[in-house]
């Protein structure tokens, strides 16, 4: 390089130097003009006359727009979106929470954008709907067995094959016996002497007459037909055979024997049952059972008669429940003379149950009618007896299977999905009337059976108040937000030690999904630990009750404004905790709890809960099969829903799950949230 390139790179340089300088005195004098406009005297006039508009003596407030499922963002521009859901934002009303603590007041504009919607309370005698599997069975009043009353040989077989059709009085076989020859001749002497009684002194005839007696009375034990027997008197049965003769109509339906074959006294030569008459055998739950009375008509089908209904009423109930499948069997009584059905045909029973205002079922089929008390299935227009065992009838009213709906008060009923739950408590929100806008209130309600679509209402509702059917949870999610007593919180947020602590602007949820949307994972996450506990007590009707109220929460949860993973996660989740029918005993419950444990627990990872407890992940190293499983509960001693009592205490506690930062915490005393104890 040349000298005189070396000086140029040098004044280049120096030129660099001075620049930079300048550059750098410049941003810093910027700087401290930017802190005095932020922190100098009148910064905080000036924020607040940047951020809202100065309004003159005589200009009208700022207008603030919000969104209808997410009221916490505010906006001034009317033609912006939602940032969470990407809504269209709705003008924001000064009073919108001036109704009162359990009340929230919304604009026409919001409540049409939530959808919300009312309908009034009313009476009447509502339908529950009982729904049942069993198969179709033989009817054991209608079954007979031919047995042997002597020993003998089979030496001819009428009905050689399962199935036959027989009438009553056919023959079935042809036996050989010594013991009924030998009786044969017994009877052919008494007869002979008894011939000449006249002639013989009374002590004599009188002993004759007995023997003829007792050899008249042998025949008839050994199964012989007052025919038989009087055609032996006569001399006409010369034979060495007996034919043994059907007892009743049917059709054979089991073999004992075959030709050639020697049978004692008491074996089964054949069973003979009639067709025209069936049983279908059910299995009811626990919580069915209330439903249930004799006398109530069945539908139900078949397979092999599709779209076709059958009828039945029910006979019995078992009055005792399986310890292990907390089922009881319940009989019903079929007519079959076409003989379309079979035994051993699977079933899908309904019975529908109109509810009194007791939760007791009323039934007018059979009142005022007769029924024999052992076998219900007799029923006369009056007083009588029973044709199976001749006792007398009674009335159907003394037996409880009857009660017009005449002498019955229409109970109070309200929509399921009006119905909001958590744990042991319901929650309705109530539109007030005359409000100038839509105001709901929040009330607990006390609830009494389930009747279908509708809840009998014990308590906490009147005649003509209208319900919230539709929007509940959106009207609940924003009572929490507003720190107003909910359903999940009774009592409302304590929002001074909020405010004081420096938390009340924090986020309330998970970053990764909206408030609203946290919020209704609350009755989820209840529902589901309510299952827990069931199943850790060996309660599968309660375990079913809570998956009930799991499906109807799972529908109430908002996913506008998740995307990506988390969202995918709780499509994952909600697959796995959806229950869509019920359980035959309670292990198939257990294996389906593990896949709902571990959608809870992607849950539970992914955006955490609300309330003021901490939840426990625990392990059970030994359920199926050694495998091992997880689950949450929400006590920190182990709970285990896989063996229940047998092992109630089996595994290890293996992570804390405390509330989201920010989380409002009930006043003292309060219960877990979802589940009180009383």
């Amino acid at each position: 390089m040349t000298k005189k390139a070396k000086g140029f790179g040098v004044v280049v340089a120096w030129a660099w130097r001075r620049i930079a300088a300048v550059v750098a005195l410049l941003l810093i004098v910027g700087a401290f003009a930017v802190g005095y406009r932020l922190g100098g005297p009148g910064a905080k006039e000036r924020e607040a006359g940047e951020g809202t508009p100065t309004a003159g003596p005589n200009d009208a407030p700022a207008q603030w727009y919000t969104c209808s499922m997410h009221p916490t963002v505010r906006l001034q521009d009317p033609n912006a979106k939602c940032p969470i859901c990407f809504m269209d934002l709705i003008p924001v009303q000064d009073d919108t929470d001036s109704g009162g603590e359990r009340r929230l007041t919304m604009s026409e504009a919001a409540a049409a954008m939530s959808r919300i919607e009312t309908t009034p309370v009313g009476r009447f005698f509502p339908t529950a709907e009982v729904r049942m599997y069993g198969r179709v069975t033989y009817d054991e009043t209608s079954v007979a067995r031919l047995t042997s009353y002597f020993p003998g040989r089979i030496d001819r077989l009428f009905v050689n094959f399962v199935g036959v059709p027989v009438s009553r009085g056919d023959h079935i076989a042809e036996v050989y016996s010594p013991e009924i020859l030998a009786a044969f001749e017994e009877l052919r002497q008494a007869v002979a002497a008894a011939a000449d009684a006249e002639q013989m002194s009374d002590l004599v005839r009188s002993a004759t007459l007995d023997t003829l007696g007792a050899a008249r009375e042998k025949l008839r034990l050994f199964g012989l037909s007052p025919d038989q027997i009087a055609g032996v008197e006569r001399g006409e049965h010369q034979g060495d055979r007996l034919t043994v003769f059907a007892p009743i109509g049917g059709v054979v339906t089991h073999l004992g024997v075959r030709e050639g074959d020697y049978v004692q006294t008491g074996q089964p030569i054949a069973t003979v049952a009639d067709l025209t008459r069936l049983w279908l055998d059910l299995e009811a739950y626990e919580s069915q059972l209330p439903m249930l009375r004799w006398g109530q008509p069945v539908t139900f089908t078949v397979e092999a008669h599709p779209g076709e209904v059958f009828e039945g009423r029910i006979s019995f109930i078992e009055p005792i429940v399986d310890a292990q499948t907390r089922t009881a069997a319940v009989r019903v009584a079929v007519d079959n003379a076409d003989r379309r059905l079979k035994p051993g045909m699977f079933a899908s029973a309904v019975v529908r149950a109109r509810m009194g205002d007791d939760g007791a079922v009323l039934g007018d089929e059979l009142a005022g009618r007769w029924v024999s008390p052992m076998h219900p299935t007799i029923v006369k227009d009056g007083p009588g007896q029973c044709d199976i065992c001749g006792m007398d009838l009674v009335p159907a009213e003394t037996l409880g299977i009857a009660r017009s709906s005449n002498d019955a008060r229409e109970p109070l009923v309200v929509p399921r999905s009006a119905v909001l739950f958590t744990g042991r408590r319901s929650v309705v929100y109530v539109a007030v009337p005359d409000a100038d806008r839509p105001t709901y209130e929040g009330r607990e309600v006390m609830l009494g059976s389930r009747a279908g679509e509708f809840y009998i209402v014990r308590d906490g509702l009147a005649e003509g108040e209208r319900v919230v059917v539709n929007g509940a949870f959106r009207i609940d999610s924003a009572m929490q937000i507003a720190a107003k007593p909910s359903m999940m919180m009774p009592a409302g947020a304590d929002h001074a030690n909020a405010a004081a602590s420096g938390s009340g602007h924090e986020p309330m949820g998970s970053p990764r999904a909206p408030d609203a949307f946290v919020l209704a994972l609350s009755p989820v996450y209840a529902a589901y630990l309510d299952g827990q506990e069931a199943l850790a007590a060996d309660d599968l009707a309660g375990f079913a009750r809570a998956g009930d109220r799991l499906s109807d929460a799972l529908q109430g949860v908002p996913v506008a404004g998740i995307v990506g993973e988390p969202l995918a996660t709780w499509r994952r989740a909600a697959a796995q905790l959806r229950v869509e029918s019920e359980f035959a005993d309670i292990e198939a419950a257990r294996v389906r709890f593990e896949a709902m444990s571990r959608g809870v627990i992607a849950l539970q990872r992914t955006f955490g809960h609300r309330g003021s407890q901490t939840w426990s992940l625990a392990f059970c190293p030994m359920a199926f099969d050694n495998t091992g499983a997880e689950w949450i509960q929400r006590a920190d001693r182990i709970d285990n829903p896989y063996f229940g009592a047998t092992m109630r205490r089996c595994g290890e506690i293996r992570e804390a799950f405390p509330p989201s930062a920010g989380a409002p915490q009930p006043p003292s005393g309060t219960g877990h949230e979802g589940h009180t104890h009383e």
